[in-house]
């Protein structure tokens, strides 16, 4: 299946190449001076008003172009690129946590990742159809993936670092991105990039070649029509996977309290774990496209579509357990030097929107349709399920699930003049929104309670190790409609004043109605200097995913011993019996001010400070311990096979503080121009209330809050609070190069294994430091060789208490990553 997924990529992108005609340049953007630079920095995100740039916008905006996205991206991964550009974007890499490694949670500002609204095009994209409940952050929700997006398809991107519910919808507490596509009308560019991790891990004390890269894209546009154009494109990348485990130090057989058991030997010194990357195939292909009528309507339409199949790793499994008696096992048919499950993750996603805009009495009218859908297939390799003994097969299918999201758009907008500094734009709109989400089960071996989980046989785990699967009872199918319409005005109302105000009401099927408003202003008070602030706030209603969720796992305990843990829908009768209730919308309060100031030609400055308060904030439950539930009420409740469970909560008020800072400096000096950057992040969130737990926990003899210290850690410390990125480029003539530092605040990890063994640590801020240089060698194609982190920095070594006897000697909790050194090589050719 992946050779032939390679091949239908191969094809579309060859065929997108084919199409190709024409000798000259493409029209890619690569601004040359200050009047270019400035064009290219206009935003229309933020306002329905007049086009600005963003020092002249009343709220925070950054805008990347294409060719930075693509240099940053040399991975291939939009989200990375993304993370090295914006100080406020967390991207953190996951590791043996099933799905997540694969599908991977953004952050903007510190919060959830699904508090953050994305559109392509300015219309709406769709989530990801999985709430990777092994990860850390992003655990338990189902946001955008970011790398369903084309790098090479971005020719810009804006992001609104303000709460915009009113004017985009639910989901924009944190903020809104918008990824605008190329707009090519002729020409053609190709890339080929091919880069790997050089690098020397102090825990392996040995230098390592893996991390292998690949990534090809293609693209061409021709003209439709007098002012219409057709953009095509696709690419195709492999990454061959990376291993940062380091070496056993035997802690896996204690006898007599000591961990000098022999049978400990034949594994000291070997690296039997497997953490980093996983190997992944993927791909895209997109189109863009605009054709004007004689009646002076605009057709247009775009879609992406995005394969992808990765192979990551999970924990080791050691060839000798210990039964429900105590007494040691070996599995029949398993290698006897232990097991590594393998997890096999094919993500499919589709997008493509069609709409006409023109003017209609007088009105600018855009009327638009959008279909987005997510699907993903979950299998495991390479594992057994003990219960089933010698009957166990060692490949198993764990889950599908799919997200479809179905949304239509009509908005109008008209100039008035009302005497004012400058006209009053008002703008209008109304949306229909059609949502659903389904779980579909796995392989019945996959979650079958075997003959051998029987506590009078020999009582082994039942379930795929590393799964297990989804049972059909965990299998759900739900949907919901959702109605919205809002109006915003914008003007200048005195000279050096501009005010937006907006409002929206948007109604759920399954979660009610709410109004949402904004208000934005801002005031040159002397020439190149202004002040901005707005008020706003927004709505997000709990996701179908987290509603349906209902999975099982298993993770480690006190002692190493791995216990399975289930999540639990929360209208589930047996969530319902320990005091799960229905999931209430989210609801935030905004509030930033700032300044921006031109001093000088060619500089521009702006800082903003801004709280967030978010109430209902949904997260998983702590898992609360089952051992002191009698076992006829476990079996009562339905929970006779299981040692944990959590289910979603509104258990927190959640309050989120910080400043944002950037500053550019962009001129032309004797025909070399220069630029210089810098940009700072801070948010720090604060849990301000959390509510007491239910009542129904206390009567099973379960203890604890509805929130312990592993969910307080992922909301207030597990995320970088600050990062610093500084950056210069210079270019003259046909030579070009890049220096970026990037230092990435500091984070903390800490662990429940019960018992009261609650360890913690703290992994020091980390500076990555970037390059590149470019080389135009002939008219139209450009040579870059560059590396990421080219001073190998690492995070600090896990604690013992952390690394498993050795073998999990990095976290990929810290934000710099594991990988280490990335050198690579580039080739860009227009036409």
């Amino acid at each position: 299946m992946m050779r032939m997924m390679r091949q239908r990529l191969l094809v579309g992108v060859a065929a997108i190449w084919l199409v190709a005609g024409g000798s000259v340049r493409a029209q890619e953007a690569h601004p040359d001076d200050d009047g270019e630079a400035a064009r290219a920095d206009i935003t229309v995100i933020g306002t329905r008003g007049a086009g600005r740039n963003t020092t002249d916008s009343p709220v925070p905006i950054d805008v990347i172009r294409g060719d930075a996205i693509r240099q940053a991206g040399a991975n291939g991964e939009l989200a990375q690129s993304l993370a090295t550009l914006l100080p406020a974007f967390n991207f953190p890499r996951q590791s043996n946590s099933g799905v997540g490694d694969t599908v991977r949670a953004a952050q903007l500002r510190g919060l959830s990742p699904d508090q953050v609204l994305v559109l392509v095009n300015g219309k709406r994209y769709h989530p990801t159809a999985t709430t990777a409940l092994d990860a850390k952050i992003g655990r338990g929700t189902a946001p955008v993936d970011f790398n369903t997006l084309p790098v090479g398809g971005v020719a810009r991107l804006d992001v609104l670092r303000d709460g915009a519910g009113a004017q985009y919808g639910s989901d924009a507490i944190a903020g809104v991105v918008d990824i605008g596509l190329d707009r090519l009308d002729h020409g053609a560019a190709a890339g080929i990039t091919y880069g790997g991790n050089v690098t020397r891990p102090d825990a392996l004390d040995r230098t390592l070649h893996d991390g292998r890269t690949a990534v090809i894209d293609l693209k061409t546009g021709t003209r439709l029509g007098e002012t219409g154009f057709l953009t095509l494109g696709g690419d195709y990348g492999r990454q061959q996977g990376t291993n940062r485990a380091g070496y056993d130090r035997g802690g896996q057989y204690l006898s007599n309290g000591s961990y000098a058991d022999p049978r400990n030997d034949a594994f000291l010194g070997r690296r039997l774990f497997k953490v980093g990357d996983p190997r992944v195939d993927s791909g895209h292909l997109w189109f863009n496209a605009e054709s004007a009528g004689d009646d002076g309507a605009t057709l247009y339409s775009f879609g992406i579509l995005h394969l992808r199949e990765a192979a990551g790793a999970n924990f080791f499994r050691w060839p000798v357990i210990v039964d429900g008696k105590g007494d040691d096992y070996v599995a029949p048919g398993q290698p006897g030097n232990g097991f590594l499950p393998q997890s096999l993750v094919r993500n499919g996603d589709l997008s493509v929107t069609a709409g006409v805009r023109g003017i209609l009495g007088g009105w600018k009218v855009d009327g638009s349709v959008t279909y987005g859908g997510n699907w993903i297939r979950y299998r495991l390799r390479d594992s057994l399920n003990y219960s089933l003994g010698a009957a166990s097969p060692t490949a198993f299918l764990l889950s599908r699930t799919r997200s479809d999201q179905l949304v239509g758009n009509l908005d109008v907008s008209r100039d008035y003049d009302l005497g004012l500094t400058s006209p009053v734009t008002l703008a209008a709109g109304l949306e229909y929104r059609h949502e659903r989400w389904r779980s579909r089960p796995g392989d019945a071996a996959s979650y079958a309670i075997g003959p051998l989980a029987d506590p009078a046989s020999l009582g082994l785990q039942p379930g795929a190790q590393a799964g297990p699967g989804l049972t059909p009872d965990d299998a759900r199918s739900l949907g919901r409609d959702v109605v919205a319409g809002y109006a915003e005005a914008s003007a200048d109302l005195l000279p050096g004043v501009l005010a937006d105000v907006a409002g929206r009401i948007e109604h759920y099927s399954d979660a009610g109605t709410a109004v949402a408003g904004k208000a934005a202003v801002r005031w040159a008070i002397a020439p190149g200097l202004a002040v901005r602030g707005s008020v706003s706030n927004s709505f997000r209603a709990p996701g179908l995913a987290q509603l349906g969720t209902s999975a099982t796992s298993l993770s480690f305990g006190e002692g190493g011993q791995l216990r399975r843990v289930s999540t639990l829908p929360v209208d589930s009768p047996a969530a319902r019996g320990l005091g799960a209730r229905d999931l209430r919308p989210e609801r935030s309060v905004n509030l930033s001010g700032g300044i921006t100031t031109t001093p000088v030609p060619g500089l521009r400055l702006s800082v903003d400070v801004f709280q967030i308060l978010i109430d209902d904030r949904i997260t998983l439950s702590e898992r609360f311990d089952l051992s002191a539930v009698t076992p006829s009420r476990r079996s009562a409740l339905g929970l006779a096979t299981y040692d944990a469970i959590n289910f979603f909560t509104n258990a927190v008020d959640l309050k989120t503080r910080g400043i944002d800072a950037v500053a550019d400096y962009r001129r032309t000096y004797g025909g070399t121009t220069i630029g210089l950057a810098a940009a700072y992040s801070y948010a720090r969130n604060t849990i301000r209330r959390v509510t007491a737990p239910p009542a129904q926990l206390a009567a099973n003899g379960i203890g604890g809050g509805l929130i312990g210290l592993e969910e307080t850690n992922t909301l207030e410390t597990a995320a970088p609070r600050d990062k610093i990125i500084l950056s210069a480029d210079a270019a003259r003539g046909a030579v070009s190069g890049l220096l970026r530092g990037v230092r990435y605040g500091s984070v903390e990890h800490v662990f429940d294994f019960g018992g009261g063994f609650t360890p913690r640590q703290r992994f020091g801020a980390a500076w990555s430091l970037d390059a590149e240089l470019s080389l135009a060698v002939r008219r139209g194609m450009t040579v870059s060789v560059g590396g990421s982190n080219l001073l190998d920095r690492y995070p600090d070594r896990s604690i013992d208490d952390f690394n498993g006897a050795g073998n999990l000697a990095y976290d990929p909790l810290s934000p710099i990553g594991i990988n280490g050194r990335f050198l690579y090589t580039c080739a860009r050719v227009t036409l």
